[in-house]
């Protein structure tokens, strides 16, 4: 909606005018917790502390690079993985939704390890929209996004159930001849 039919009087720039690329950071001496670590694969581990908590999106800077993710949770970010902090409100799910309609792979700037740059980045060229247009486009996408988490939480929990009792169904510990 606003990538392919951007509004001719919004003002052009670039990606730095709308977030702060940031580095991530070495997780191996992290004790488990339970915030999600991610890399370019998504998430690796959970751990004790995160490295930022608030809303986000997670680019690759090594490997698969058009794996962009959105976070709006505690998270770390492994140091293969740029974080993002947001410059204006309500514009996290619009550079979401921007940076995945962008074909990063082919802005490698790697030769063995496809990779990323915060040069590359910061100097994507974009249409900014009105504080009063990403205002209506947070409130169009958000519940979307709340469903979005509140399946993923009830997915993980009926695969917990799965693992569970499959195990006590296979051996026959679990009589389910009365259901």
């Amino acid at each position: 909606m606003f990538i392919n039919n951007a509004d001719p009087a919004w003002r052009q720039g670039h990606l730095s005018d709308l977030i702060t690329v940031k580095y991530g950071k070495d997780h191996k001496k992290l004790s488990d917790g339970c915030y999600p670590v991610y890399g370019s694969g998504g998430i690796m581990r959970y751990v004790e502390r995160p490295l930022y908590d608030k809303e986000s999106v997670l680019i690759p800077r090594k490997g698969t690079l058009n794996n962009v993710i959105y976070v709006n949770q505690p998270f770390w970010s492994v140091d293969t993985m740029f974080y993002t902090e947001m410059r204006l409100p309500n514009v996290a799910k619009y550079v979401f939704h921007f940076i995945k309609s962008k074909d990063l792979a082919s802005m490698n700037a790697g030769s063995a390890v496809p990779s990323m740059t915060t040069d590359i980045l910061n100097a994507i060229e974009v249409a900014i929209p009105s504080a009063q247009d990403l205002e209506k486009f947070e409130t169009l996408v958000s519940p979307l996004y709340r469903a979005v988490q509140e399946n993923n939480i009830q997915s993980a929990k009926l695969a917990e159930l799965r693992d569970t009792l499959l195990p006590k169904l296979m051996s026959g510990e679990l009589d389910v001849s009365n259901i």
